[in-house]
Parts: C-alpha cells; structure tokens; sequence
C-alpha cells in the first residue's frame, strides 16, 4: 500500500512525531519476527522493543505541541493529518506489542478526532494540503482497523458516533482495474454488512416501515456482492495463467472474504436464536473458506508460517469463523492448526490468541456434546443447539490480558451470563 511505502515514509522528514513513531514502528516489527524466529538471533528482541518505546515517548512529547497548536490556533486539516497519522502508527506499535486494549484506544482516539474535523468542517481552503499523506487515505485506514473492533467485539457497536463509522456508500461496480480498488470494495462491503447486521440485531424493525428499510438495504448488500463478484472473476481472467503472486493471493483472499460475506447474508439477522443452527446449511461454504486458507499458506509457505504482521483483510478471522462454526470436527481441527501454527498478527487479529478462543469454543460445546450422549437425554437435538456458543464477549481488562464469556444460545435466550475464562499472553 502507498500508505507505508511512499506517504508515511514522507511524512516522517517533515513531522518529528511521526518520524519517531516510524523508527519505533520499524524496531518493534523486527522485534516481534525476531521472538518469534527460530533462526539464529542477531539482534536481542527484548532490546529492540525497548528502543521502540524510546522512540515512542520522544513522539509523545512532540504530538503534545500538535494538540496544543490545535488548542490554541484550531483545527487544521495538516495538524488534523498529522494526529491521524500518529493514531494508526501508535495502533499497529500497540499491536505489535501485544497490548491489544492499547491499540482500541487509540483507533477510537483517531477515530473521534477525524469525526469531529468532519463535522466542524473549520477548513476552508482546498482539500490539497501540503500532507504527504491525504485524509481520505487516512480515513480508510482508521476504518479499517475498526472494522476489525467492530468484528472482534460485538458491544463495540453500541458505541456512540456522529455517524456509523463502518456505514459507506457503495457505488454499483461492473469491473476492477486492480487488486488494491477490489480489496477496498470487498472491504467497505463486509464493513457495511457488519453495521447492517448489529443495527439488525440490536434494534430490530418494529413498524412496517422499518421492515421495508431492513429488506430493501438487505438487497442492496445482495446486489453489492453480486457485481463485486462478477467484477472479480473479469480481473482475475486478466492475471497470467499460473501465477502464484501477490495479486494472484489477493484474489484468492477477496473470494474467501465473498464467500463469508455470503454465509453471513443467508442467515436471517431477524431470527437470533436461530443463527448457529442455520450454519448447518452453510458447511460447503465453510469448508471452502478452510481450503482456500490452506491454500494461501501452502503456496507461499514462508509468508504465512513465520512470525508477520499485516493490514487488511486477512485469514485469522475467516479461519476462526470455521473453528467456531463448522460442524465438522476434523475441519475444526484442520482450522484450530493453522491458528496456531501460522504466528500470525493482522493488526488486531492475532492468529493464537484467536486460536486459544476458538479452541475453548470447541471444548464447551464437544462437552455438552458428551454429556447429551451419557445422559441419552430426550430431546438430544434440542440440547445440542441450545449449547452451541453464539457469542463470545470481549473485554480486554489490562495489558495483556482478556476476560471472556461465552454466550450460548441458552445464555441469550435465557439472559444467562455463560461461561467466563480469561486467557493471558
């Protein structure tokens, strides 16, 4: 992305707080491959990490004069960019430290400083500022990351916003000119059904009006992904027979992520104690989902089974959607491996810590399995659906530290609180 290669770099000879935050950036990735590296270590991982947090205080204390220059002087879209910027680096350096409550904070930080520009709309000269990196880029990136907030957490919603973050226009499509304008449709896409599907569930349509909006912005999401679709299959017949590259992975991952935006558009957002009996219909898809996952690790093996730490739309959360929802145990299985063999961070998505989640999804109901089967209770099937888990709720509670609870459709039909572990890294 232009964002890391070219902008941010730019940014950096300008902007003292963002060079800091580059260098501190640059330092905690190399520590976290290093920690994670069986190769000889060159450089200690520990040091490495603490010259980052060096280089991190040093841009703490130059962003305190850029928000005192916003007090003092007022919005600016340069000094608006400029905390933007710092928000993102001080997401992923938070990120790659492990301290995931940390990096929410922050993105919500960046997040509420970019909505508040937005609506005072105090800058009145062109939308060209001497920035290297411009405010739309800024903006998807912020997005971006919360869109993973949003998948990870689902309270997150409830969260109160000038405007939904994750709510974007999507435009009728009919062709791709590259991978990169694909990945970012196919982004504000599952952001946009994201939203959809909280807003359904939340705050169910009461009135006949009401209904007629959820059923109609339920068809848009349909007819959105029909032409993401169709525009994808017309670039990918454009790549070169054989290619086993970045765009050819990217493709790859952009039908993956269509094929969850599909199963999640088939189940009725209106019928919530429902969902996780309806993916007993959806176990092709899932198992697509795992195959093209095993795919992207297989064809580029040193990419995703080193210790790597990527933006964008990723494998961790579809793999964890098949260790959670597939019924296959095998498959589950097949998927928990992956998790937790890939040492894989994509910005919040953590591919163990997430694996550890969906491991502990798998024991409870695989237990109230067992038990159904001791007991020869009556209604076996009724209490195999009542112990799936529906949810898992998240609350990161210190540093590196996670307090769970796993709601089974029990749990939500019935108010129960579920069942609480806590997992630490």
């Amino acid at each position: 992305m232009l964002f890391w290669s070219n902008e941010v770099l730019r940014a950096a000879i300008h902007y003292p707080s963002v060079r800091h935050l580059v260098i501190a950036l640059g330092a905690a990735y190399e520590s976290f491959e290093l920690g994670g590296s069986k190769v000889v270590k060159t450089v200690d991982s520990g040091a490495g990490m603490q010259f980052a947090m060096q280089q991190c205080n040093h841009a703490i204390r130059y962003m305190d004069d850029v928000f005192q220059y916003q007090v003092t002087v007022g919005q600016t879209i340069e000094r608006t960019c400029c905390i933007l910027t710092a928000s993102i680096l001080f997401t992923y350096l938070a990120s790659l430290q492990g301290n995931l409550l940390q990096a929410i904070q922050h993105v919500r930080s960046g997040l509420k400083v970019l909505q508040d520009f937005e609506r005072d709309d105090q800058f009145d000269g062109p939308r060209s500022p001497p920035y290297p990196v411009p405010l739309l880029r800024l903006r998807t990136l912020l997005i971006s990351i919360y869109g993973q907030v949003r998948t990870m957490i689902n309270d997150e919603s409830l969260q109160k916003w000038h405007h939904d973050p994750l709510v974007s226009h999507l435009e009728p499509v009919s062709y791709f000119m590259s991978v990169d304008e694909a990945h970012g449709y196919v982004e504000r896409l599952f952001h946009n059904l994201q939203a959809f599907l909280q807003a359904s569930e939340q705050s169910p349509p009461r009135t006949s009006g009401e209904l007629t909006a959820f059923i109609s912005r339920r068809r848009q999401l349909r007819s959105a992904l029909k032409d993401s679709c169709e525009a994808l299959d017309l670039l990918a017949a454009r790549q070169q027979p054989g290619n086993t590259g970045p765009e050819s992975r990217g493709i790859v991952i952009l039908r993956l992520y269509h094929i969850l935006i599909d199963i999640r558009l088939e189940i009725d957002p209106l019928k919530p104690t429902k969902r996780e009996s309806a993916f007993d219909n959806l176990q092709d898809r899932l198992e697509q989902i795992l195959i093209f996952c095993e795919q992207l690790v297989k064809d580029d093996h040193t990419v995703y089974t080193r210790p790597s730490c990527s933006s964008g739309l990723g494998i961790v959360l579809p793999l964890h959607t098949v260790a959670a929802r597939c019924r296959s145990p095998r498959h589950r299985r097949r998927a928990l491996d992956l998790l937790l063999s890939i040492d894989r961070r994509e910005c919040l998505w953590d591919s163990i810590l997430t694996g550890r989640i969906a491991t502990k999804t798998m024991e409870i109901e695989e237990h109230a399995h067992s038990m159904a089967l001791a007991h020869k209770l009556e209604d076996q099937a009724r209490e195999l659906d009542d112990a799936r888990v529906r949810e898992v709720k998240i609350e990161f509670t210190e540093e590196k530290k996670v307090l769970l609870q796993y709601i089974t459709v029990r749990d939500y039909r019935t108010g129960g609180s579920g069942t609480r572990h806590v997992i630490e890294w």
